[in-house]
């Protein structure tokens, strides 16, 4: 087995982990399937974005985490399972690594007292930015509003716009494919961060490439250009 595996010692309230699984959840696409005979969460299907799967529990204060990826064959048909390092075809698996040890950072923000000692936190709205996801936390009988750092994934944003523009640059080499899907791979990805509209613009922008790519093949096949 290849599987990520961390267990970690928070002692956070059960409403906070499950409100940060949940909005770590969203922000990545995950949803909560069937796969051979076992719950899991799955995001990706394999042909554009590497297959990704999770589980998780937590009890008396300890978060377990099992994250794992697996090779596909066909949409919906999948190998082996992966260790998170190295490549599965265009896309470095580690940075599903990077992404779950940044949530698992997360997990020791510092929360507000209820006056009592407690740490509660009650509502929310997961998928959203950082900086909006505000929860009604009581203190001395009172709801105020506090802010939870949530998951953030305008890095995606981000490397999808560089990846999408080179995608176009290098549009008329081999290398043009593997830059435009990873534009579009990660402008996906971008488009809960803040950096939305970065986000989009790589996502069109890998689009673009991908097409300029297909054309030339296209053309190189006919003849007309060579590639």
């Amino acid at each position: 087995m290849a599987r990520y595996i961390r267990d970690v010692q928070i002692n956070k309230p059960n409403d906070f982990v499950e409100y940060m699984v949940n909005d770590f959840l969203t922000k990545h696409g995950f949803k909560l399937v069937e796969f051979k005979g076992q719950t899991v969460y799955r995001a990706g299907g394999g042909m554009i974005e590497i297959p990704k799967f999770m589980v998780w529990s937590y009890q008396n204060g300890v978060f377990h985490i099992e994250a794992w990826t697996r090779n596909v064959w066909l949409p919906g048909v999948y190998g082996r399972e992966n260790a998170m390092t190295g490549f599965l075809a265009a896309v470095p698996k580690g940075i599903y690594k990077q992404d779950i040890e940044q949530f698992l950072g997360l997990l020791f923000q510092a929360l507000p007292s209820d006056g009592q000692g407690n740490n509660t936190v009650s509502g929310g709205q997961p998928g959203q930015d950082p900086a909006q996801t505000g929860d009604s936390i009581p203190q001395g009988g009172a709801p105020q509003t506090v802010y939870v750092q949530g998951v953030d994934t305008s890095r995606y944003a981000t490397m999808g716009l560089v990846m999408g523009i080179v995608g176009i640059v290098t549009s008329c080499l081999w290398a043009g494919i593997i830059f435009s899907v990873m534009g579009i791979i990660y402008g996906i990805k971008g488009q809960t961060s803040s950096k939305k509209g970065a986000a989009t613009a790589g996502l069109v922008c890998g689009i673009v490439g991908a097409v300029l790519f297909g054309v030339l093949v296209l053309l190189s096949i006919i003849g007309v250009f060579s590639i």
